[in-house]
């Protein structure tokens, strides 16, 4: 009696709730409106071949007993268990990662990304170094002497002088600020925006990348080579570099009179032995992928079958035959490869850069409490990576940042995170407030990040749907396998008298075992046909075969076996011999459960479903809004 009256007014209760709303089902405590029905119906309608399953009505009584056992499932706490918690927050994490980027401005960098693989750039650059995380005065100091750099450029002094002069990069003894030729991701995104932005013969204005100020000129420019491939003939110098120019001088001369005797010398002569054994045909390569003497000899062949005149490298003399040189494959060819590129790259910080811009813009925020606090907490040793919480830290709970009129963050949780993020700069605390304030906006933005990461599905409905379909399917199949599948498979017991109440169910009719012998020896069907006739055991029946008969056993049923039993046949088909008869006489028996225990077990699952979902309709009751359920069925019914 109480269980009834809890349950009318718990309806009465929903009821009232939903005066201004149309819902579709009450089940339970919970309320189903018809747009999550119909969405659940018609997603994947078309796929569906089966005519029943596709009847409005039919999938009305799937989707009330799904919507019972979540309600049973959340009832037994299951959507608290820990491991379920942790497989959907994975989920949700990677399905959260297409919203925390700007997919318009992936798409821009991807084009972007094209159009510059185009063009391969000479380039050359004076470098002064400055850490990402420099003190302002010593990013001020490096500003102030690439500029000076910059004004005497201006004034017509030479690049390679100035970068000899200047360059702090640790290479410029070595190539005079030479870089070589560069394509799109050979360098840091700003290096290379900066050269594509630059006019052939040109230098840029000074800018700035993790590694320090760059001033970067554009030497010459060409189509880009995507790929070349080419085979060699190389000997290495060793002690005696002399007598390796002269060996390759006359292998030369002889490849001026017969260029197509290369393959045949390069198996001869080349000590690049992995390549002569091939006729000195390397993998093909792009720009950087080798050393600079021997990709630009490489690159200077044309057509087809040219061949390089010999030409030094560090450690050996070589000859180039040119076998292909790929062009920029179309977009669509590289365009999943590029996006590879640009997100695993720094410039795709520009796309995280504009969603956290309409983070900022979405949610309003408050600091009632001034971050900076703090201070009086970060001492010299803050700068030295060895700084300990304040013993009191857990009780510092000044709201210093508000969310959406909805979250607040204390001061503690500032603390924490400054711990996490300690610096390693003894210097920089002379710089204590500037280094703050850098430190909580990087804090700001993270808590507003993680705020819109959890509420994304109040922004984005299908983000809220898959979301929510993957929660329900997961959470459902927990409780299947704990409820049915788990308890089928270790309720021994209830397995055994289940069997035994229903052994009717896998009794198995009278049947009989048939041999089908094929043979092409007259003797050896004498001797088959003999044995049938006087009965023999299947296992003999196979060893008096041999390899000179093929044995088929079958089992029939007293329908098929009737053309075997009480005699055996002997036929002749072709140039063989086909001899059949009955082998033995299987009674009609219940066979053991453990010969049929996978049947048994599937049976006893459906029978353990069927009575949980009589369970669940008394335990979780439907009501159904009759004018919207007739609303729905008339739009799909047909």
């Amino acid at each position: 009696m109480k269980k009834t009256f809890l349950w009318t007014a718990l309806f009465l209760l929903a009821a009232w709730r939903l005066n201004a709303q149309e819902y579709l089902f009450i089940i339970g405590t919970d309320t189903v409106m018809p747009e999550e029905f119909e969405y659940m119906y018609t997603k994947n309608l078309d796929l569906v071949q089966d005519p029943q399953q596709k009847d409005v009505d039919y999938y009305k009584d799937l989707f009330v007993r799904y919507k019972q056992q979540l309600a049973d499932a959340k009832a037994k706490g299951l959507d608290k268990d820990w491991n379920f918690r942790a497989e959907y927050s994975k989920y949700r994490r990677d399905l959260a990662k297409k919203y925390l980027k700007d997919e318009e401005a992936v798409d821009r960098l991807v084009r972007e990304a094209y159009e510059r693989m185009q063009r391969d750039l000479d380039v050359s650059h004076i470098m002064i170094l400055v850490p990402e995380d420099a003190l302002p005065a010593d990013t001020l100091k490096a500003w102030k002497k690439i500029n000076k750099i910059y004004k005497k450029l201006r004034r017509g002094a030479g690049f390679e002088q100035m970068a000899l002069q200047y360059s702090e990069d640790p290479s410029v003894k070595e190539n005079k600020g030479h870089l070589g030729w560069i394509n799109v991701f050979h360098t840091v995104y700003p290096f290379e925006s900066a050269a594509y932005r630059t006019p052939k013969g040109h230098f840029s204005k000074p800018f700035r990348t993790r590694y320090g100020y760059h001033i970067v000129k554009v030497n010459d420019e060409r189509p880009a080579v995507y790929r070349v491939q080419v085979a060699q003939i190389m000997l290495i110098k060793g002690k005696d570099p002399e007598s390796a120019r002269k060996r390759i001088r006359q292998i030369y001369e002889q490849l001026r009179k017969e260029p197509e005797s290369f393959e045949e010398l390069a198996r001869k002569y080349s000590e690049d032995k992995m390549s002569a054994k091939r006729g000195g045909v390397l993998p093909p390569f792009g720009i950087r992928e080798k050393i600079p003497a021997f990709e630009d000899q490489a690159m200077a062949l044309k057509h087809k079958g040219d061949i390089s005149e010999p030409f030094e490298t560090p450690r050996a003399w070589h000859i180039l035959k040119l076998l292909r040189k790929d062009p920029v494959p179309p977009f669509d060819k590289v365009k999943a490869e590029l996006r590879r590129k640009v997100m695993n790259d720094e410039r795709s910080r520009l796309a995280q850069d504009k969603v956290m811009q309409r983070i900022r813009r979405t949610y309003s925020v408050r600091e009632p409490v001034s971050y900076r606090k703090a201070l009086k907490f970060i001492d010299e040793s803050f700068f030295q990576s060895r700084w300990k919480l304040p013993e009191d830290w857990m009780k510092q709970q000044d709201v210093i940042l508000v969310i959406n009129d909805d979250q607040k963050v204390y001061m503690k949780d500032f603390l924490s995170w400054l711990y996490r993020h300690q610096q390693r700069n003894p210097q920089a605390y002379k710089h204590r407030k500037q280094i703050l304030d850098k430190l909580y906006k990087e804090f700001k933005d993270e808590k507003l990040k993680s705020y819109y990461e959890n509420h994304l599905e109040d922004l984005y409905p299908d983000f809220a749907r898959t979301s929510k379909e993957y929660y329900d399917g997961l959470l459902l199949f927990n409780y299947k396998s704990k409820e049915i599948w788990e308890k089928a498979i270790n309720d021994t017991l209830g397995l055994e008298k289940f069997y035994k109440e229903n052994a009717d169910r896998y009794r198995q009719p009278t049947r009989y075992r048939v041999a089908i012998v094929e043979t092409s020896d007259k003797k050896t069907a004498r001797r088959i046909y003999k044995a049938l006739k006087n009965g023999i055991d299947p296992k003999e029946l196979y060893k008096l075969a041999g390899d000179k008969a093929l044995v088929r056993v079958k089992v029939y049923d007293e329908a098929q076996a009737k053309p075997y039993i009480g005699k055996v046949r002997k036929q002749k088909k072709g140039d063989k011999y086909e001899i059949s008869g009955v082998l033995d006489k299987i009674d009609a028996h219940v066979p053991p459960l453990k010969e049929i225990r996978g049947k048994v077990l599937s049976d006893y699952q459906k029978y353990l479903e069927q009575k949980l979902m009589d369970e669940l309709q008394q335990k979780y009751p439907v009501r159904i809004n009759r004018n919207v359920w007739n609303r729905i069925r008339s739009k799909y019914k047909k």
